[in-house]
């Protein structure tokens, strides 16, 4: 049955229009006051005909906006979607506080929010929207949407533009940067940004600062002479003086060994280092940029990392943010990584990508493009079983619906829901005459791929097995 869901979370957060007196000068009362409000904006992802759209967002002022087949893009937001409704569904934004109601307009194949299907909903940043086979993303701007040129960081998400507009201005000004962020996020690639931004002329010398052995930290750091220790056949410069002229980054700065880190802080405040077995210090001019995937203020705090190198890293600092913060980039970055476009997706390849949490960022999705290409082989369509194992299927429901168009007869609609898995032999059998065509065994059962991509999983079976026979 579609839900309504009426959650007063799903609504975009203004804020007070006036902070009170308590936490605010009356001059930033009057800022705050005048400051616009989010404008609620619909981002269209993918569709049927289109494959990956990447067109800027389609802001939605107050009052009615059908969505639909056959709608007239000047009175509302047409659907390039054979399966969609011609009046499909209509989100309402409110005059007052911009509260925004999505209400399904009994479609043929359905509207979803956040895998959910629904009669009625109020929105809220960052909901993905499903109507039909065609994905939007709801989201609340802010006004100012400046951005600014930073090279190899794609994405069209709000957090994007703040970060590349960040990058621009503090690219400009010598100051240690401390870039936080979970693994695979791209911090590395907001390092060299920052990088090439500066103008620097010399290298960017990239230090894993989590494979650096306890014993060898200084050396590699700082350098070493001749005869230092057993080995030491010759002068080595050290990270630090090999980047003079340019950028050093220090990754995973946090697992530097205890030890070492009042090494680097002397370093840092004379911009000088003393190679083991050195007399005398040795200058260096580099821009330092350091990353981190952990608390640094937690292990500060726990007595794992100097408080005065925390300091004097983050002179400024940035977070890169996940990838599921911004899933407006996910297809995006997919065509990218795939070698710059996509041949077409099958929709439940494209439901089951954007509601993956993906917890190692752009490099896991890195991994899923190269999957993707590697056994697409001869397909024409990239379908959902190329990667099924690799996205978390598990707990997702997915529209139960026809495979035809929106004029097949309503009476044809199956329930939403998720459907009890039959016997393993039962699926086997299903699996073994179909020779392990999905849409074969849906079409059988009457039920979606996704559903039977899940009774695959329950069972624990290999798709492969079935195909070669």
């Amino acid at each position: 049955m579609p839900l309504r869901l009426g959650s007063a979370a799903h609504v975009c957060d203004h804020g007070p229009a006036v902070p009170t007196r308590a936490t605010t000068t009356a001059d930033a009362r009057e800022k705050a006051r005048r400051r616009p409000r989010p404008q609620p904006a619909l981002l269209l992802l993918w569709s049927p005909r289109a494959g990956v759209v990447r067109a800027p967002p389609r802001l939605l002022g107050p009052g009615r906006h059908p969505l639909g087949r056959e709608i007239d893009p000047a009175a509302g937001i047409a659907l390039d979607d054979p399966r969609a409704s011609r009046l499909h569904a209509t989100i309402c934004v409110g005059s007052g506080e911009g509260r925004v109601q999505l209400t399904d307009e009994g479609s043929r194949n359905g509207t979803w929010v956040n895998g959910e299907r629904i009669e009625e909903a109020w929105l809220g940043d960052g909901d993905l929207l499903r109507l039909a086979d065609t994905f939007l993303l709801f989201r609340c701007l802010a006004s100012d949407l400046d951005d600014a040129a930073v090279p190899g960081l794609l994405g069209r998400a709000p957090s994007i533009h703040e970060l590349r507009r960040t990058l621009a201005a503090v690219a400009q000004h010598d100051v240690a940067v401390l870039v936080s962020g979970e693994s695979g996020s791209g911090k590395e690639l907001v390092a060299r940004a920052i990088h090439e931004l500066a103008g620097r002329r010399g290298p960017f010398v990239a230090v894993n600062c989590a494979a650096i052995p306890a014993e060898l930290a200084e050396s590699q750091l700082f350098g070493h002479v001749a005869g230092a220790f057993t080995g030491a056949r010759a002068d080595h410069p050290g990270f630090f003086r090999a980047a003079h002229g340019g950028t050093i980054f220090l990754d995973e700065v946090g697992d530097l060994p205890l030890g070492q880190q009042p090494k680097l802080l002397r370093a840092l405040e004379e911009r000088a280092v003393t190679p083991v077995g050195g007399t005398g210090p040795a200058a260096f001019d580099a821009r330092v940029v350091a990353a981190t995937n952990a608390d640094l203020s937690a292990a500060v705090a726990a007595g794992a990392f100097r408080g005065e190198l925390h300091a004097r890293l983050g002179e400024f600092s940035l977070h890169v943010p996940t990838l599921r913060e911004r899933r407006e980039d996910v297809l995006v970055l997919l065509a990218a990584a795939y070698g710059g476009e996509l041949p077409p997706l099958e929709a439940e390849l494209v439901a089951a990508l954007l509601a993956h949490p993906w917890p190692y960022n752009v490099r896991e999705l890195r991994a899923v493009a190269s999957e993707l290409k590697v056994r697409a082989g001869s397909r024409s369509i990239l379908a959902l079983d190329l990667v099924a194992h690799r996205l978390a299927l598990a707990g997702r429901r997915a529209p139960e619906h026809g495979s035809g168009p929106e004029e097949e007869p309503a009476t044809a609609v199956r329930p939403g829901g998720r459907a009890a898995p039959p016997a393993r032999a039962e699926l086997e059998q299903m699996l073994t005459a179909c020779r392990g065509n999905v849409q074969a065994v849906a079409r059988a059962t009457g039920r979606s791929r996704m559903q039977i991509y899940r009774w695959i999983e329950q069972h624990g079976l290999d798709l492969e097995r079935y195909r070669g026979g």
